[in-house]
């Protein structure tokens, strides 16, 4: 008779060893991940060992620079030893730290030479005293305090880890919000933004014009703005003869028009092609209210043909026979002609004469007629 051979479980002692080196190999893959990345770390920044103990140190060493051109030699130094001796101890490592008289040692002759051992002992004591009593550090304010830092040496030295002493918390508070703001203003400027204490807003240009708010920005998209014209009649190409008139020489572009009739207007009497018809509504601009402009002493001219040739005729006639109703067909030419020299929109012209510029668009194409008011307005503009 055939009897099988049972298997026995393996034994737990060597179930716990297998476990325990797992754990083990665990750990150490993961201390070496650490230490790779530290590592890559400090590659990437060089003052990647540098502490807040450092910075400490270093801030209250420039101040004994600064105050005494040198190392200390008065009796402040156990006040510098004092704000120095947490930072000491922790760099060093502890008070159980072998080396941590020896660093203070060489930190007090190094920068207060004229403090005695004893007092160095002293002051060491009294930090032991202090860190049983969980009081060894102390805040960025009460280092101030003992430092007697005043506002002018913390902005001259850049120091960032104690407050001055002649600022309240409630003051610093309020510095620290106003350096910031600063800081970001300064990042703002420098990519490009414009300062708010230049903006329109602070400036506020529409005063010295004598318009409103409203007015001025509503003038500026029109492109009606006196700046706006100046910078339309300042040319960078060689100036031609083709739009110049033929007795003063001058362009038509060398005088703009005025400000535009009233910003405000009521609703007026239906004007078309053929009279007085409904569904074509214009607005009513009270006559008077455009700025008068004067006529020219050799009268308003029409070109022909504005890419060239031809003569020059006086349409003087058509605008003083013109008192409303649909423009003539040399009156329409006229005022695409004086657009064009002008170098203005049609919104900007119907913005000077006072209507709107569906209107001013079918008064030119002939569909409707322009009131009294409209009519007036068109020929001052016209004859600017």
């Amino acid at each position: 008779m055939r009897v099988r051979r049972g298997t026995e479980p393996p034994p737990m002692c060597s179930i716990w060893d297998r476990y325990n080196a797992q754990v083990l190999e665990k750990a150490k893959a993961q201390t070496q991940a650490l230490a790779v990345e530290r590592k890559i770390q400090r590659r990437r920044n060089k003052r990647s060992n540098w502490t807040t103990e450092r910075q400490t140190l270093h801030e209250i060493g420039a101040l004994i620079q600064l105050r005494h051109s040198g190392a200390c030699d008065t009796d402040d130094g156990e006040i510098y030893l004092r704000a120095a001796l947490p930072s000491i101890i922790t760099k060093a490592g502890g008070f159980d730290a072998d080396d941590l008289h020896q660093d203070v040692v060489g930190w007090a002759d190094r920068m207060v030479p004229r403090l005695g051992r004893a007092a160095v002992n002293a002051c060491i004591e009294e930090a032991r005293r202090r860190n049983a009593d969980k009081r060894l550090w102390l805040n960025a304010q009460d280092l101030g305090s003992l430092l007697r830092l005043t506002m002018s040496e913390r902005e001259t030295l850049g120091i960032t880890r104690f407050r001055p002493l002649d600022m309240t918390a409630r003051q610093f508070e309020k510095y620290q919000r106003a350096r910031r703001a600063a800081q970001e203003k300064a990042r703002r400027v420098a990519k490009g933004a414009r300062p708010r204490e230049q903006s329109k807003a602070q400036l506020k240009p529409w005063e010295a014009l004598g318009i409103s708010r409203p007015t001025y920005f509503r003038m500026q998209k029109a492109g009606t703005l006196p700046g706006q014209i100046r910078d339309r009649e300042t040319v960078s190409l060689r100036a031609g003869t083709k739009y110049l008139q033929p007795v003063t020489g001058e362009s038509h572009v060398s005088r703009q028009t005025a400000l535009g009739p009233a910003k405000h207007a009521s609703p007026s009497r239906l004007v078309s092609a053929i009279g007085h018809a409904p569904g074509a509504r214009t607005r009513e601009v009270p006559i008077g209210r455009a700025v008068a402009l004067p006529l020219p002493m050799d009268g308003v001219s029409e070109h022909p043909d504005m890419l060239g040739g031809g003569e020059w005729k006086q349409i003087n006639e058509v605008i003083t026979a013109y008192d409303g109703g649909v423009l003539p067909e040399a009156l329409a030419r006229a005022v695409r002609d004086a657009q064009r020299v002008r170098q203005m929109t049609q919104q900007a012209v119907a913005n000077q004469i006072g209507i709107s510029r569906q209107q001013l668009a079918n008064a030119l194409q002939g569909r409707f007629g322009l009131s009294r008011s409209a009519a007036s307005n068109l020929l001052e503009w016209l004859a600017a």
